[in-house]
């Protein structure tokens, strides 16, 4: 029976990282008309957020590779940890800048970690359906902010 809750979160993962690949393919070019000394510190900023949001992507890919099979749903809960820890410096390195998809992508990360402790406190098909669930939003919350911080990197 936990192989096949196993499963299924195996399936909504691979659902979830659909979702993912669309961000990877988003264009990273973009005009400006700000002046050389704006873009110049602008442009360092800018390569501090795209390399955050990089790393971010990459957590969140993570996520959806994590062997739930092998690793239980510790292996949901250390990606969670690493999740956190990487929205933490996109938000330090947007400056005020994407606050609704950074929002989005905190409230989808909450709501996983509140499906992580059910599933912890009582492994069931509910719990492993609620975690697949709250994964396959984390994704797609992280993929708006992703596509969302792109169109400027």
């Amino acid at each position: 029976m936990i192989a096949r809750q196993g499963a299924g979160l195996a399936a909504a993962c691979v659902v979830a990282a659909a979702l993912l690949a669309g961000c990877s393919s988003a264009s990273s070019s973009a005009g400006s008309s700000s002046s050389s000394a704006d873009s110049s510190s602008s442009a360092s900023g800018k390569s501090a957020l795209c390399t955050s949001v990089t790393g971010l992507k990459n957590s969140v890919v993570d996520l959806k590779n994590a062997n739930v099979q092998a690793g239980g749903v510790s292996a949901v809960s250390d990606q969670l940890t690493k999740i956190q820890g990487q929205l933490k410096t996109v938000m330090s390195d947007a400056q005020g800048q994407y606050s609704t998809q950074i929002t989005e992508m905190s409230n989808s990360l909450s709501g996983l970690g509140t499906s992580l402790t059910a599933a912890k406190d009582s492994l069931n098909g509910g719990t492993l359906t609620a975690v697949a669930s709250s994964a396959g939003q984390v994704v797609t919350a992280g993929s708006s902010l992703v596509s969302a911080v792109s169109s400027t990197c």
